[in-house]
């Protein structure tokens, strides 16, 4: 019987073995995500949206074609069966590609070009226009962040670029004693620090350190202190000096959003202000 068992088991192996090499693993090409669905019909029931460059296995291909018109270029392809982390469905593989894909976020300013690699969105959206616009705002995936990402300026027709970046972290303090604990986060603004520049036109975005934050909490207990001590009093004041871990109780810090600032210099001396706003998901 133990014998009979092992046979199974092995058999149960390799078919796996088998299933697994049999899948083709493909990339998502289409920038503003792509629907996985529960049929393979364009009627069927969606069950999640895959992301841009988000990778994925080919199960099994359907022979059922599909012509899709977009932006009046003819894309043609049939229905794939695939499976994703989280689901098993079906796909249009003419938003597939064999090859790897980076996440590109591209920026286009009056004249300049901005690449940001390797950052997921949460609403699929690739690229933004600040031509005529101060702000762009870049919501990032629940699985990514934007630190130590690069970026990468392209088609630059300025006298010179700086980049700077700073963070909006939220900040609060809790105690045993309910009338001691800060009812709202409060969100205080870092400084704005250059940018690392790589190459000539290649900048990696700063990285926030344990040092980064510990320096954060100090500075906002001070900013805080007339809230603190009219709470808690002069002693929790003092105890909260002593904390050398952000975990540490009674101290709470979060990062809402990151920004980076262009400041942008024509031939002409005439200096102009680009931001673009990265917004962090609240259980990031």
């Amino acid at each position: 019987m133990n014998y009979l068992k092992m046979i199974l088991a092995i058999g149960l192996v390799c078919n796996l073995a088998v299933v697994t090499a049999q899948q083709e693993e493909a990339y998502v090409a289409a920038e503003s995500g792509l629907s996985l669905r529960e049929q393979p019909d364009i009627s069927a029931k969606m069950l999640s949206k895959l992301a841009y460059g988000e990778a994925i296995g080919i199960i099994e291909k359907t022979d059922k074609k599909l012509v899709i018109l977009d932006s009046g270029k003819k894309i043609s392809g049939e229905w794939v069966k695939v499976e994703t982390r989280t689901h098993i469905g079906y796909v249009f593989d003419g938003y597939l590609s064999p090859n790897k894909i980076a996440r590109t976020i591209r920026v286009n300013l009056d004249h300049l070009k901005v690449e940001i690699k390797n950052v997921a969105t949460s609403d699929y959206k690739r690229t933004h226009d600040l031509k005529y616009e101060d702000k762009a705002i870049i919501s990032v995936d629940v699985s990514d962040t934007p630190e130590g990402k690069h970026i990468i300026l392209n088609d630059n027709d300025y006298k010179q670029v700086s980049l700077f970046q700073r963070y909006e972290n939220s900040f609060s303090f809790m105690s045993t004693d309910v009338n001691c604990s800060s009812n709202e986060w409060t969100q205080l603004d870092t400084e704005w620090k250059p940018l690392k520049q790589l190459t000539s036109n290649t900048f990696q975005m700063l990285t926030y350190s344990e040092k980064d934050w510990m320096s954060f909490v100090e500075t906002a207990t001070k900013d805080l202190k007339d809230d603190v001590v009219d709470k808690c009093g002069e002693n929790w004041l003092a105890y909260v000096k002593t904390i050398d871990n952000i975990k540490d109780f009674p101290v709470s810090v979060i990062t809402n959003r990151v920004f980076v600032k262009f400041i942008l210099t024509d031939f002409e001396d005439n200096i102009t202000e680009k931001i673009i706003e990265f917004e962090i998901p609240k259980d990031f």
